[in-house]
């Protein structure tokens, strides 16, 4: 197993390999576990508005644009976004697959890596159309109505679980389908709806 070598408390040389992390998993969901419904609720709703932030921030004029992209065709995004979703998560449990062997490794770190960054991405921007869609109710166009009205639909769905795999798969499949959408459309640079003018058009 390909692993690293470093020094626990006692000074003894360790092994850490990608099977390691799997024991934080336990440790994450006992503390989770711990806290009551509203605190797991005010915690989703934090993170939710942290990650909008910070996912729009970085990635401003991509962020936008799928979230318009939601606005404007939701039906096709989540046509587009429930197949590309099942594909990203294949690739993950791939990834972790991978991960049992030596040479496997080299494959898995990237492939999960790479597959829940898209898919932390997507969400938090599916969640932000979802909020879209409840602020445009009231009127609302402003970017970061959308963004905290999308992060209580994700801390109010906290404290039913059923309706929270609803909001979670809706949220899904319309970041998805959307950013894969305005991937493949603009290559996540330009904007889908500029158009080329030929020259012989021009004034």
């Amino acid at each position: 197993m390909m692993g690293r070598w470093l020094r626990n408390w006692s000074g003894e040389p360790t092994v850490a390999t990608l099977r390691n992390v799997e024991q934080v998993g336990p440790v994450g969901a006992d503390l989770l576990q711990s806290l009551g419904p509203l605190e797991q609720a005010i915690l989703a709703l934090g993170a939710t508005i942290l990650l909008g932030v910070v996912v729009l921030g970085l990635l401003p004029g991509y962020g936008r644009q799928v979230v318009e992209t939601t606005q404007r065709s939701p039906i096709i995004s989540i046509c587009i976004g429930v197949p590309a979703m099942l594909v990203l998560a294949s690739l993950v449990y791939l990834g972790w697959l991978l991960s049992g062997s030596s040479v496997g490794v080299f494959f898995a770190i990237p492939l999960v890596s790479v597959g829940l960054a898209l898919s932390t991405l997507w969400v938090v921007l599916g969640l932000v159309a979802l909020g879209g869609f409840l602020a445009g109710r009231v009127g609302s166009d402003r970017i970061s109505t959308w963004v905290f009205a999308g992060s209580l639909c994700s801390g109010l769905s906290v404290l039913y679980p059923p309706a929270g795999v609803i909001v979670v798969a809706l949220a899904a499949s319309l970041g998805i389908g959307a950013g894969v959408r305005v991937a493949l459309s603009s290559g996540g640079v330009t904007n889908p709806e500029e158009r080329v003018v030929p020259p012989a058009n021009k004034i």
